[in-house]
């Protein structure tokens, strides 16, 4: 990766994704994922908190599976 290179800081990216209106964003850090876990933050609904990966899949899937926002 060139020296020069700065990714956004994750304030700057989860405040474009508000501006972008994204739903849900799934923030995985270096803490989370040695724990096995992700934090979830909806549109204006800010943090969720974090919880296990596995159980933010299947929370995503029953979302979908009965078609809720």
């Amino acid at each position: 990766m060139d020296a020069n290179f700065s990714a956004p800081p994750f304030k700057a990216k989860i405040s474009n994704a508000e501006q972008l209106w994204v739903h849900t964003m799934l923030v995985i850090g270096g803490r989370y994922m040695e724990a096995g876990q992700v934090s979830v933050r909806l549109h204006h609904g800010g943090p969720q908190g974090a919880k296990p990966k596995g159980e933010i899949v299947a929370d995503i899937l029953a979302s979908i599976r009965e078609r809720r926002a």
